[in-house]
């Protein structure tokens, strides 16, 4: 995949960068800016180490920069090879290529459209702002797409904001060289001064992710029923730890930066009311199983937010706007059934009026575990889940005009609690306990206040919790555990191992073709999704054998 785009890059590098005006995606009011592409970040973020001003192939700007009074100094705060990591093995640069391939061809014949031009694709497929792509709401112009800050799909800018300077305010590619009066600001300051988008707390982040990987309708993205049925493959529920090591990661977790620099950070951030701060960070605290348990909370809140966003008959949506109800928001299993007798769905325990399409995606076992991580009350939970599950039985997909009123106070209520739960540490010695309330969630006793009942969970609410479960798994299994826990988690990894056999847990892996960018003439070895080997458990899954399993892990950890 390296040779795949490094003769490109090479060229882009040393050519001034050349940007449109953009606007700051579903933030309305943001400063115009410029999105300049991926070979202004390359010069210095290739290597794992800076650049000479020497170097032959910087641009003006970069050799600038590079002056001896820049501030731009490797302390190993970043890796530097942020580039590299992304051009290799990012599956985000080959967000747009995907689009190229024969099976979204397939897609466009069926739809009726040229899928590598429509703005419904590239709204989640290409980095580059909608707003610079054309006036037009259902294709981008034909010469757009030879243009490369479009063919690299999702670069750096797509995730951290238009870079360069604007006519209306400064962009953040020349001040974020500058060490210390870069790091210490707070994001906040970051994003207002200068157009930098918000990935350094868990709720930012999510939010940031699940705006293409869940759907954001004021972005203009979100998959339809009508893309599912032309062969888009589904998207699988998401869990922020298990996704962000996916990408994979190409920063330093703040845990493992450097100890002077973490001491420093902490002393430096406090005036900003940072989450890191001296008060409640500690080392060895349960950092990425925390952000999973967060994430949960900040998933459900924002799709009950994207289910209300498309039944409102106000929404104003930079895409094509989709006929509603939109079926794509509601489980599938509500109208495609199991193809056998004596199916577990038809074992579930029955929630609403029979008939009714139940809404699909949400993470409602880790919302409960992260709920009572964060303190909160199950029951509040509860009483209002109870006006969603009221509109949902007292017509099918629910009175449009009613969804804001039904879904509003449970949104609001879990965004709080994410905040909150992000300023309370999970503690190394909550591990196991938590652990065992993973597993007793798996095996279906959800809510405190319903005693007994059992649930039967879907493929996907199965997975995040089996993905949950790693992420914990890992992060107890270090040399921060005492041998207590050490010995403890050693003694269930059989039982670890057999949930987990049930479930694709990489989502990276896939098989080699043969694909040409726009503009080029030989093919290039790049790898994609197999979706014979994602599906195929989904059909094979047997939740009853989930709940046996997850019930077998509970025991284990309740045993003295």
């Amino acid at each position: 995949m390296r040779q795949f785009f490094t003769s490109m890059f090479l060229t882009w590098a040393v050519l001034a960068p050349i940007g449109l005006s953009a606007q700051e995606p579903a933030k309305p009011d943001a400063a115009i800016r410029k999105f300049v592409g991926i070979g202004a970040c390359r010069n210095c973020h290739r290597s794992g180490s800076l650049p000479k001003a020497t170097d032959p192939d910087l641009d003006p700007f970069e050799r600038r920069a590079l002056g001896p009074t820049s501030g731009a100094v490797d302390d190993s705060w970043v890796k530097l090879d942020e580039y590299k990591t992304w051009l290799a093995e990012d599956k985000h640069a080959q967000a747009y290529t995907s689009l190229l391939n024969d099976r979204s061809k397939h897609m466009g014949e069926l739809l009726g459209v040229d899928v590598s031009r429509d703005k419904r694709c590239l709204a989640c497929h290409v980095g580059y702002p909608l707003s610079s792509l054309g006036g037009d709401k259902n294709l981008i112009p034909e010469e757009l797409v030879n243009d490369q800050r479009v063919f690299t799909g999702v670069s750096c800018e797509g995730c951290h904001g238009p870079a360069d300077n604007g006519t209306e305010a400064k962009g953040w590619l020349s001040p974020h060289i500058a060490r210390d009066s870069w790091r210490f600001q707070s994001p906040d300051d970051k994003f207002k001064n200068f157009g930098f988008i918000n990935v350094r707390t868990v709720v930012a982040r999510t939010k940031l992710c699940v705006s293409c990987h869940l759907g954001s309708a004021s972005e203009g993205r979100f998959v339809t029923h009508e893309m599912y049925a032309a062969g888009h493959p589904p998207l699988p529920g998401f869990e922020l730890a298990s996704f962000t090591e996916q990408l994979p990661k190409h920063w330093r977790e703040f845990d493992i930066k450097d100890p002077k620099i973490r001491e420093q950070y902490l002393d430096n951030n406090e005036k900003n009311g940072d989450i890191y701060h001296k008060a409640t960070y500690k080392l060895e605290n349960l950092h990425q199983t925390n952000s999973a348990l967060i994430a949960a909370l900040v998933s459900f809140s924002e799709h009950l937010k994207l289910a209300t966003a498309l039944a409102s008959p106000d929404l104003v949506t930079p895409v094509a706007k989709p006929n509603w109800p939109e079926l794509a928001q509601f489980e599938c299993y509500s109208c495609h059934h199991d193809l056998q007798d004596k199916s577990w769905r038809q074992r579930r325990a029955l929630h609403g009026a029979p008939g009714r399409p139940l809404l699909r995606g949400l993470p409602i076992p880790l919302t409960v575990l992260a709920i009572k991580q964060a303190g909160g009350d199950e029951k509040k939970f509860q009483e209002l889940w109870a006006p969603v599950e009221k509109l949902l039985d007292a017509q099918a997909f629910g009175h449009r005009d009613h969804w804001n009123k039904a879904t509003g106070p449970l949104t609001t209520w879990l965004d709080e609690l994410a905040s909150a739960l992000e300023k309370k540490p999970l503690q190394r010695d909550e591990g196991l306990t938590l652990l065992q309330n993973i597993a007793v969630v798996g095996e279906g006793k959800l809510w405190s206040a319903k005693g007994a009942e059992l649930e039967l969970w879907d493929y996907d609410t199965a997975r995040q919790l089996a993905w949950t479960a790693r992420v914990l798994q890992r992060e107890l299994s270090t040399d921060r555990s005492p041998k207590p826990i050490l010995d403890r988690v050693a003694s269930v990894q059989s039982n670890l191992a057999d949930i987990e056999q049930a479930f694709v847990l990489d989502l990276v892996k896939g098989r080699k073709v043969q694909q040409v960018l726009p503009g080029g003439e030989k093919g290039k070895e790049v790898q994609e999704a197999d979706l014979e080997t994602t599906l195929k458990p989904t059909a094979k899954y047997n939740a009853i054998e989930f709940r046996e399993k997850c019930h077998a892990l509970a025991d284990k950890l309740s045993a003295k």
